[in-house]
């Protein structure tokens, strides 16, 4: 497996245990898993963004979701 692989498969194991869990640490190991990528070179700017809105769509479905539950309009 080439360090492009890796970092994917780490990235996306990160992204589908934020889904599963909600988790503060877990919002921190993802921006930096796909920082670290992206900076020794493994992703490209391309999956980079790819990656980053990805991640800005998750956070801002949890916010969402907790302003519901807080019963909160938008």
């Amino acid at each position: 497996m080439n360090r492009h692989d890796q970092a994917v498969d780490i990235i996306e194991a990160r992204l589908a245990a934020l889904i599963a869990s909600n988790s503060g640490i877990l919002h921190g190991e993802t921006s930096m898993a796909i920082e670290m990528a992206y900076t020794l070179g493994a992703i490209d700017i391309h999956l980079h963004r790819h990656y980053v809105e990805r991640l800005r769509k998750i956070i801002e479905r949890e916010q969402v979701e907790l302003m519901r539950k807080m019963g909160v309009k938008a």
